[in-house]
């Protein structure tokens, strides 16, 4: 990818299902067993991810590329502008832009990765970081994008293995220190092993949303049944990251191409689905919205 120009970004994210208009992303780096062990290979907590996910030790990156570049087309057809990272040599999954960091409001919040490896990642923001128009860096715990979603109301996050309860009371006195005026509410998780809130929830209309039921602790599971409509995910479609779609707008959701049943749900909601084959993204496992930074969406 050419340079970009030097000109402002402006960041406003008042919830996850606004109008998207302003998105970073990454081209995948090549990745095989041995770079991945290289890497650092497995912790405790990838044992828990990988035994209860669908999760490849390989891709082919340059299919994962074309997939990627097909949905920065979809994009920009739908009017969306899109900004690409600087990719870091050696970091397998930096294409999983949603991690390192993540807006609300008019804020850009630098996400504290627990894995070295994904700290690496940060540094592809280095060119962009300087041209958000507002940046907040968290200076405690560890707290990932991919466990942060923005509700009209409430800041949903997810507490697994990648964002502690550290991280998310550091969050919220940033949020306090900045005026930024929202509740922050955490969800707990049935089990370990869950990558990130948006592999098992994921909001893709205005109080709807994408939900895989028996992820999620008794009370966090009724909290979400009080707030907002919820279409449930199979074990098969969960695991196939199905939930992790993009909404586009309250009216439009990128879904993967294989995703009948649910396109059905959510067009029976009034949404029209687009579909898109990202079956090589999803080996890993990561969907649209992993592969997507939200910066701006009107409001």
């Amino acid at each position: 990818m050419s340079p970009e120009p030097m000109t402002p970004i402006a960041v406003g994210l008042p919830s996850e299902t606004a109008r998207l208009k302003t998105v970073v992303m990454c081209l995948a780096n090549p990745m095989g067993i041995l770079s991945f062990l290289w890497q650092g290979g497995f912790d405790l907590a990838a044992l828990y991810q990988g035994w209860h996910n669908k999760w490849a030790l390989t891709h082919n990156h340059r299919k994962v590329r074309q997939q990627q570049i097909a949905l920065a087309e979809l994009l920009q057809a739908q009017g969306v502008q899109v900004h690409w990272a600087e990719r870091v040599t050696g970091c397998l999954t930096q294409h999983y832009t949603r991690d390192v960091g993540f807006a609300i409001d008019h804020t850009f919040f630098l996400a504290r990765p627990r894995r070295r490896s994904r700290q690496r990642e940060l540094a592809g923001l280095r060119n962009l970081l300087p041209r958000f128009s507002r940046v907040a860096r968290l200076e405690r715990g560890h707290i990932e994008g991919g466990d942060v979603m923005v509700d009209e109301r409430y800041i949903l996050v997810g507490l697994g293995e990648e964002t502690s309860l550290e991280g998310v009371e550091c969050l919220r006195s940033k949020l306090a220190q900045l005026g930024i005026k929202r509740e922050v509410v955490t969800l707990e998780f049935a089990n370990r092993g869950v990558i990130h809130l948006d592999t098992r929830f994921n909001l893709v209309s205005r109080g709807v949303a994408l939900i895989h039921p028996r992820s999620f602790a008794r009370n966090s599971l009724r909290w979400l049944e009080g707030q907002f409509e919820l279409i449930e995910a199979t074990d098969q479609e969960a695991r196939n990251v199905e939930i992790n779609t993009l909404t586009l707008s309250a009216q439009k959701v990128v879904v993967q191409h294989t995703s009948h049943r649910l396109a059905r749900l959510l067009e029976a909601t009034g949404l029209e689905a687009l579909k898109l084959d990202y079956s090589e993204v999803v080996r890993l496992p990561g969907g649209f919205r992993c592969t997507t930074l939200p910066v701006e969406r009107s409001a």
